[in-house]
Parts: C-alpha cells; structure tokens; sequence
C-alpha cells in the first residue's frame, strides 16, 4: 500500500502544470463567433428613372396628338368656310344676271309690237285657238292675247301694263261690274291654252306688272 501512494505521489508531480495566461486565451477562443463570409449586396435596378422616362415619353406623343388633331380640324373648318363663300357667290351672279335679263326682255317684247285699236288674235272670241299659233308671239304679245279676251267684256285691270294698253284701245270700255261668268266655254278654253304655253316656256310677263 505504501508503495502506491508513493506511485500515484510522483505521477501526479509528473503532469505540467497549465500556465493562468493560457488557459485565458483557450477561453476567449472558445467564446469569440465562428466569422461568417461577407457578400456584397446586389445593385438595385433603377425602376424609377424608367419609369419617369416613359411617362415623359407618353405625354410628349399626346401633346403631339393633340396638335395634329387640331390642325386637320382648323385646315377643314377653313376648306368648307371657303367653299360656302363660293357657292354663295356663284348662287348669287346668277339671280343678278337673270333680272338683268328679265328686264331688258320685258323692254323689248313691249317696244312697238302692238298697233293701236287691234287684237293680237282678232278671233279669238269665236273659234278654238292651238298652241302652235301662240310660237310666234311675245311674251308679251301673249299677255295682251290672253288679257283682251276678258277685256272684249270690260274688265277692269290690275296691272298698270295692261289698264294703259287697253285704254288706249278704243274698243274697250271697263265694266265695274264684269263678271267672268260672262265669257263663252270657248274664250274660256282659249284664256286656259295661251296661259298654258305661258308658263310652258316660263314667260317673264304673265304674273308680272311691267307698269306703262
């Protein structure tokens, strides 16, 4: 038994003894983090800018739109304003020309055609007139025509052409009290032909008043 004790003695003398600085530097080891790999952070797209740059973008093709819009639509209000004026021009030469016309044919059909104390159609009165016996005439030969069926039985006149024409016919005489009654299914046949052909080749006479 002595000779253990005196054997566990020197082993235990044997074993080195751990220095106090070493042990403190096992356990800063043992306490410090394992360090973990550094990664650089990914660069962010810049959705923003892009963004901005299509809106800007869009908003440039609108206004560019807009100002084509408009400029067709002020090119075509000016085409039919300038084509409104010339029809309105065009419509209006022709109005001037035909009263001009008018005019001077009512001058010339009056002029000397009518001799005084006779009949256009002397037997009017009697027979049945055609058409084609009207060719000839005036127009206001035809008006005279017409007009002295009725005058034969004193009508009064309206127009100032006719109430100086026929008073100068010593034949007529105005009855106040003329009725159109009195006229014959003939002269009423033959007032209806001449007034026909009248209107058939738009007589400028026949509703109008030339004055004396």
């Amino acid at each position: 038994m002595a000779e253990e004790k005196e054997n566990i003695q020197k082993e235990k003398e044997n074993v080195p003894e751990e220095k106090p600085e070493e042990a403190a530097e096992e356990k800063v080891k043992s306490a410090e983090p394992m360090a973990q790999p550094t990664t650089q952070p990914k660069p962010q797209p810049q959705s923003g800018s892009k963004t901005g740059l299509i809106v800007t973008i869009v908003i440039i093709a609108i206004i560019v739109i807009a100002a084509l819009a408009y400029g067709g639509w002020y090119l075509y209000k000016k085409s039919a304003n300038s084509k409104t004026t010339t029809s309105s021009s065009t419509s209006t030469t022709p109005t001037v020309t035909s009263t001009t016309t008018t005019t001077s044919t009512i001058s010339a059909t009056k002029a000397g055609t009518m001799p005084t104390n006779s009949y256009v159609i002397s037997d009017s009165n009697t027979r049945v007139i055609s058409e084609s016996e009207l060719t000839s005439l005036t127009p206001w030969q035809l008006k005279v025509a017409r007009n002295e069926i009725y005058a034969r039985h004193g009508r009064p006149f309206v127009h100032k052409d006719l109430q100086c024409y026929f008073a100068k016919q010593s034949w007529y005489t105005e009855d106040p009290n003329f009725s159109e009654n009195s006229l014959s299914a003939v002269e009423n046949k033959n007032v209806n032909t001449i007034l026909d052909y009248e209107k058939k080749i738009n007589s400028p006479l026949y509703q109008k008043d030339s004055g004396c």
